[in-house]
């Protein structure tokens, strides 16, 4: 996709946009619709706790390196935004169980698709320890035991 970005001297430059431009793009207007339609949403401060859990787990593991990262969880969101439920303010403590079990499940199975690229998988990049896979895993099951319903 490329778009006309810039006058730059008198000049036209033509780039190709990056994913996350677009990815912010869908994250700045992630309740578009839907806010004007059904009224406030929780998508962004659904995406925003699990990003505190992900920095919560390697402040309190210090040793831990920093296998997992911001964006994955941004990318396993973007997913979930697409599921058709209920995303009312009044529904953020189910959406955020919900991302934490998506979460948990792509860990699991050793698998976070790409948001963009179709069967591309973002931990084939990253070489992670069972060990370390457990650690973050199990931080996400407790604090999946201590918001579920």
């Amino acid at each position: 996709m490329y778009t006309e970005y810039a006058m730059e001297r008198g000049r036209c430059r033509w780039w190709r946009l990056s994913f996350s431009a677009v990815e912010k793009e869908i994250l700045k207007h992630a309740d578009g619709i839907h806010s004007r339609s059904n009224g406030p949403t929780c998508r962004k401060y659904v995406l925003r706790l699990l990003k505190d859990d992900l920095a919560s787990f390697y402040e309190n593991n210090k040793l831990a390196d920093k296998s997992i990262c911001s964006y994955f969880i941004k990318t396993i969101v973007l997913r979930l935004y697409e599921d058709p439920v209920l995303w009312s303010d009044s529904q953020l403590q189910q959406r955020y169980a919900d991302g934490l079990r998506r979460t948990i499940d792509c860990l699991h199975v050793k698998r976070i698709e790409h948001y963009f690229i179709a069967g591309e998988n973002l931990l084939d990049e990253k070489e992670i320890s069972e060990e370390k896979l457990n650690n973050i895993k199990q931080y996400f099951h407790d604090r999946l035991r201590h918001y579920s319903l």
